[in-house]
């Protein structure tokens, strides 16, 4: 919403034809310490709001220009905080005036809101300028003339003179002086001071008539001339022309002249009429190709302009063409900046382009807007600078007010058209063609243009017939197509559209899928939809390859096949299979002896029993031992034999008692020496434990015994081993060897701990 206000104050003033029953309002708005809460609005008599303020600063002077009809209108000044703004905290005011009379004032706003109505009647501001048709700066929206017409009219008897006065870096301590020679009077002055640091490095150019001569004084305060370099600066320069040359040039910058300590140049210029100018016969007719604009005669015109598209890149190219025809109308933009943001007052730009008028300007807290407009591309535009001539602000005001404005104006594709203006940010810092400077403000001119004729390359079908013809192109790239559908030979619609198609317009839709659809047949398939022509038919019979009847030639099982029955076919072995269908190599032939798979004689390779079968005799077959049957045919695992031990609990000593082998073993003191106690306790622990728990593992078994480099355990245990003096040689831990191969030669008591309980062996070394 804000910035919709602020385009309501913002609007150009345009003016198609200036309405009498107009007025111009200037709004004063005084600010105190908090100007941000502080704001205005004018409404009309429907309560309608036809103007708004700009962003209010603290301790801030706005002047807004508003133009509206005449009509009643109605003020109103409002304090967001209801304080007001002349009293407490700044002393702040408002108002309302024209150039007509009106004069609204408030200076004791105290409240939140305050509302002053007033009547405008119909005034036009009062606009300076040159209104003389025949100047050069001729401005048509002045209704008051300013002096300040550019007309040189000069006798048979005077020649135009031209001076153009360049300042260097310091203009404030220029001046000059332009006197006639005739009669002592001066044609120009300008004193020191005047120039203000405004137009550095400007030119300016004076105009006279001279009818025998004149003289130039030029002076400069500090003392250096036009020679700013010579401090630092650039230098200025100052050239005099007079018959379309040069009669005089300033060469010595820093002058050569003094008077009263100033740097001073004086000379006298004499002049003579210049001479009539030569008739130049011409085409004088610029619609004729051989227009000559210096033809001040006219001679004859011969070829006429043709008007057409003259770049060779273009469809449309002539090349007969004399002159490009540009399009029309033509959209320019607008822009004016002010790089101070304190607006262009009671000032603007007026812009005409034949009887079509405009007026711009941007107030305060603005500094930059732009606005769209349409124009005719075959016609001139001139801009012209305005101020209302009811604000009396001196030169030096205007000169700094103007110093930071500038004018832009750019076409659609973005050029520049005109450029304007001294603001120091405008054109991204490149600065502008000349300044703004009063009071004579220069008329500017530009020649609207956005394109021509010329028709680019534009690339389609052009062939009337084809479904894709287009009429907005104009070269063929052939893309002409005449019978669009689907393309695509992995579409069903491919198949089912009756013709082939030239383009793809996005009928494919349902994906094809290839098979019989022949209902009877073998290979039928429900989810084709394009039938692939490769019907099989049914062939009944058994399909399944490991039956006995399997007929590769079917495709349709008709549950005949018999499965294969493997076995003996020949009925005269010993495994004849009746029921078998398929020989398998296993037929047995017949074998005599004894079947009986306990007697002593069984044959396990007979399969016929002979009645050949012997009874089984189990015992002792080892004559060797004392036990021994000579009647025994099968061997038992009770022959008893002699141990050969010196001592023991018994004799004989029979090595087939395995706790005894075992404790021998383990421990051949028991029966080399003597059966002691450790013997019969290990006994013992074998006959409670069982010698095959021992055996599997189950327990401990060291070994080898006597033992010669390593003792080993059959489990991870924590050991310790004490020699004969009861010292302990070996402690470890967690561990199923020990290295014994510097034990002295002796016996050693082997503990061991192990499952928490405690072993103790007795091992020789």
């Amino acid at each position: 919403m804000k910035n919709f206000i602020l385009a309501l104050f913002l609007l150009p003033l345009t003016l198609f034809a200036q309405p009498d029953d107009a007025s111009w309002l200037n709004v004063t708005v005084q600010t105190d310490n908090y100007g941000g809460e502080s704001s205005w609005e004018i409404i009309n008599s429907d309560s309608n709001t036809v103007a708004v303020s700009p962003p209010l600063a603290n301790n801030m002077l706005t002047n807004t220009m508003v133009f509206l009809p005449a009509g009643d209108y109605a003020f109103i000044m409002y304090d967001s905080f209801g304080d007001g703004i002349c009293c407490q905290f700044g002393q702040g005011f408002f108002g309302i005036t024209n150039t007509c009379g009106l004069e609204e004032f408030n200076y004791e706003f105290a409240t939140a809101i305050d509302t002053i109505p007033f009547t405008l009647e119909p005034c036009l501001p009062v606009l300076l300028g040159c209104m003389n048709e025949a100047a050069d700066n001729y401005n048509p929206w002045a209704n008051q003339d300013d002096g300040s017409c550019e007309i040189i009219e000069c006798d048979s008897l005077e020649t135009q003179v031209s001076m153009e006065l360049t300042l260097d870096t310091w203009p404030s301590e220029t001046g000059f002086t332009l006197v006639n020679i005739a009669d002592g009077q001066p044609y120009e002055q300008v004193i020191p001071g005047e120039f203000d640091f405004g137009d550095q490095l400007v030119t300016y150019t004076y105009d006279f008539c001279v009818a025998l001569g004149f003289e130039l004084i030029l002076v400069d305060q500090f003392g250096d001339g036009l020679n700013g370099s010579a401090s630092g600066g650039e230098d200025g320069a100052c050239v005099i022309t007079a018959c379309d040359s040069v009669i005089w040039e300033l060469e010595d910058l820093a002058f050569t002249e003094f008077d009263d300590g100033n740097t001073m140049y004086s000379g006298a210029i004499f002049t003579e009429p210049c001479p009539p100018a030569p008739d130049v016969f011409g085409c004088m007719d610029d619609d004729y190709v051989d227009y000559d604009p210096l033809a001040t005669v006219q001679d004859t015109c011969e070829t006429l302009h043709t008007w057409g598209c003259m770049d060779p890149e273009a469809f449309n190219y002539d090349s007969l063409a004399t002159i490009s025809d540009n399009n029309s109308p033509c959209s320019i933009t607008l822009t004016l900046e002010d790089d101070a943001g304190d607006g262009w007052g009671m000032s603007g730009i007026g812009m005409k382009q034949g009887d079509q008028q405009w007026l711009f300007t941007i107030g305060p807290g603005i500094f930059s807007e732009s606005w769209d407009i349409m124009l005719d591309e075959d016609e001139e535009v001139d801009i012209y600078y305005f101020q209302d001539g009811g604000q009396q602000s001196s030169a030096q005001e205007l000169a700094f007010q103007t110093l930071h404005n500038s004018i832009l104006v750019t076409n659609e594709n973005g050029d520049t058209l005109l450029a304007e203006g001294q603001n120091p940010f405008f054109n991204n810092g490149q600065g502008a063609l000349q300044p703004f400077k009063a009071p004579s403000w220069p008329v500017y001119h530009f020649q609207p243009y956005c394109g021509n004729s010329c028709e680019p390359y534009s690339y389609g079908c052009t062939d009337m017939m084809a479904q894709n013809y287009n009429a907005e192109v104009n070269t063929e790239d052939g893309s002409c197509y005449y019978q669009a559908g689907c393309t695509q030979a992995g579409y069903l619609e491919y198949y089912t559209q009756g013709y082939e198609a030239d383009y793809d317009n996005g009928d494919c839709q349902t994906l094809a899928v290839f098979g019989c659809m022949d209902e009877e047949a073998f290979n039928y398939s429900p989810e084709a939809n394009v039938d692939n022509e490769g019907c099989i038919p049914v062939v009944l019979g058994c399909t399944n390859p490991l039956a006995f009847n399997y007929n590769s030639t079917a495709n349709t099982d008709d549950d005949s096949c018999i499965p294969f029955v493997y076995g003996c076919t020949d009925a005269t072995m010993f495994n004849y299979d009746p029921e078998a269908n398929a020989e398998d190599g296993s037929c047995i032939p017949y074998i005599y002896g004894c079947t009986d798979s306990s007697a002593f004689n069984y044959d396990p390779a007979a399969n016929t029993d002979n009645g050949s079968c012997e009874e089984v005799v189990v015992d002792c077959m080892d004559p060797l031992a004392y036990n021994y049957n000579e009647l025994a045919n099968e061997p038992a695992d009770n022959c008893l034999y002699d141990a050969g031990c010196v001592t023991g609990p018994g004799e004989p000593y029979w090595l087939n008692d395995m706790c005894y082998a075992w404790v021998i073993q383990a421990d051949p003191f028991c029966c080399d020496e003597a059966w002691d106690a450790t013997c019969q306790d290990t006994y013992n622990y074998c006959s409670s434990t069982g010698i095959e728990s021992i055996l599997a593992g189950d327990d401990l078994v060291v070994y080898p015994n006597p033992v010669g480099n390593v003792l080993n355990i059959n489990q991870k245990v924590d050991i310790d081993v004490i020699d004969s003096n009861g010292r302990i040689v070996v402690s470890k831990t967690n561990t199923n060897a020990i290295d014994a191969s510097l034990w002295p030669p002796g016996m050693y008591l082997v503990r061991i701990v192990w499952n928490d309980r405690v072993v103790v062996n007795r091992v020789i070394k």
